[in-house]
């Protein structure tokens, strides 16, 4: 029964209120049925929530048939994946930090109609430095996107925090499980360009919906920002992210050194004395559960790509199948992800986010162990499933909660960067193993880095969850 709470409370939503059923259980769940505004950009923020990683897993299953296309090697397509991720990564924080002082919903609807604009204009050009361009382009639309729905979703649902973002969630689960096998599906029978035409109809649905439903005029009531240190920040990500893919040659390793310095002093600076982020953002475990949310996704995310080069190049499996295969990972992701929100509301959300951690450790080294038997493949997917479900949302819950009103998009926009240079350095990762060992499925090298990561990121969850429940009020403003 209580598995499906979540799932209730997403239809109650996004139905009209004019029944007396729906207005009881409006407000059984504390939302306000006379507000549907509310309900509209629930339905906003999920379809934006859903299309990011959608296109993201998609283009993953494409990179084959977009290597064959455009004429280029595996490890050149892994950049069509990598730039968005990079682009979304060095800007996601610059731009919450500037929706919390200028208005988070302008942000948002900006953010929708650059997305929807970038994905069309891929299905016009055919040169791949043109594609990349474009790509990057709409990184920064989802940085947008990313840097402000959660905090507006926060602002608008205080009291039921953990379970509009295990909903949104849920979207963006559901977009990591169609992904893969309706992308596969379509780069079968459609070609890879169709999924640009489906994401820009989906993100032109989220910006028509986020138009009607938010009030985009306000500001939002945030300190100005201080641009140096976003530059800052924005610069270091993207040489962490390029050097990284290179850290054999000597331009790479520069640029990755060059990078993790400017990054560690532009976090220094924040912490000695906060400038676009709040002093909360460094307290206890607060702190702890950002840096678990990054070596989390170093660890998960490019093992999308490194199964789909698996199951395509040396299985032999077609694009739909191999998207059909890789569901196993996402679906309990999204079935288990509303439970994990309204777990989060009435328990520990750290302790809940360090066991996630750790059954994700389990499923890779599972995956480890035996990913050339199909069935213990699968396996370690619905372990990483299960992981994911019950690390992500708790995890943001426990940051959210620990974070003043005014501040929630720069807050949450530094989780997004911690998510997407994840992403962005576990694609580097995979592209530098892959350009050392000269194979596109570098499974045991790639997958034992990955678990190391892994380890790591459950003990860092682990000692966030222990110094969350023993934090202290909030101390002065550091000098």
């Amino acid at each position: 029964m209580v598995g499906f709470e979540g799932l209730s409370l997403w239809n109650s939503l996004l139905k009209p209120s004019a029944s007396l059923h729906v207005e009881l259980m409006l407000e059984r769940e504390g939302l306000d049925a006379a507000m549907p505004s509310r309900r509209l950009f629930l339905a906003a923020s999920a379809l934006a929530s859903f299309l990011i990683p959608f296109t993201s897993m998609a283009v993953n299953v494409a990179l084959p048939a977009v290597a064959r296309a455009l004429d280029v090697d595996m490890a050149s397509a892994n950049w069509f994946a990598n730039v968005f991720l990079m682009s979304m990564a060095s800007a996601v924080l610059l731009f919450g930090v500037v929706a919390d002082w200028l208005g988070r919903e302008l942000m948002f609807i900006t953010g929708t109609a650059i997305f929807t604009a970038a994905a069309f204009s891929v299905l016009y050009t055919s040169e791949f430095a043109w594609l990349l361009a474009l790509r990057c382009v709409q990184g920064l639309g989802a940085a947008m996107i990313s840097g402000t729905a959660i905090a507006i979703l926060a602002s608008l649902f205080p009291e039921k925090t953990g379970v509009v973002i295990g909903v949104n969630t849920t979207a963006v689960y559901v977009g990591v499980t169609l992904g893969p096998f309706l992308g596969g599906l379509l780069v079968d029978y459609a070609g890879w360009p169709s999924l640009f035409l489906l994401s820009g109809a989906i993100a032109a649905a989220s910006f028509t919906l986020a138009s009607s439903s938010l009030s985009f005029s306000k500001r939002g009531g945030g300190r100005r920002p201080h641009l140096q240190t976003l530059l800052l920040f924005t610069l270091s990500t993207i040489l962490v992210s390029t050097g990284s893919a290179y850290p054999r040659s000597t331009h790479g390793l520069a640029a990755l050194s060059l990078g993790l310095a400017a990054f560690t002093s532009a976090l220094y600076k924040e912490y000695r004395k906060p400038l676009n982020l709040v002093e909360q953002v460094f307290e206890g475990g607060t702190f702890l559960a950002y840096m678990a949310a990054l070596l989390n996704y170093v660890a998960t995310y490019a093992i999308t790509i490194l199964y789909s080069n698996f199951l395509q190049v040396e299985a032999g499996f077609t694009a739909g199948l191999a998207g059909t295969i890789l569901l196993a990972q996402p679906i309990p992701q999204a079935l288990l992800s509303p439970l994990a929100g309204y777990l989060a509301d009435r328990s520990d959300p750290g302790l809940l986010a360090a066991a996630g951690m750790s059954f994700i450790a389990l499923g890779i080294g599972t995956s480890l162990a035996g990913y050339r038997w199909l069935s213990l493949l699968v396996a370690s997917l619905i372990i990483l499933g299960v992981g994911f479900a019950f690390f992500a949302s708790p995890n943001t819950t426990q940051i959210m909660r620990r974070i003043p009103k005014e501040a929630l998009a720069s807050a949450s926009s530094f989780l997004g960067l911690m998510r997407f240079l994840g992403q962005s350095l576990s694609t580097s990762i995979l592209t530098a193993t892959m350009l050392t060992l000269k194979t596109p499925v570098p499974m045991e090298a790639s997958l034992t880095v990955y678990l190391i990561v892994a380890v790591a990121a459950a003990a860092v969850a682990a000692m966030s969850a222990q110094r969350g429940r023993s934090r202290q009020p909030s101390s002065a403003r550091r000098s």
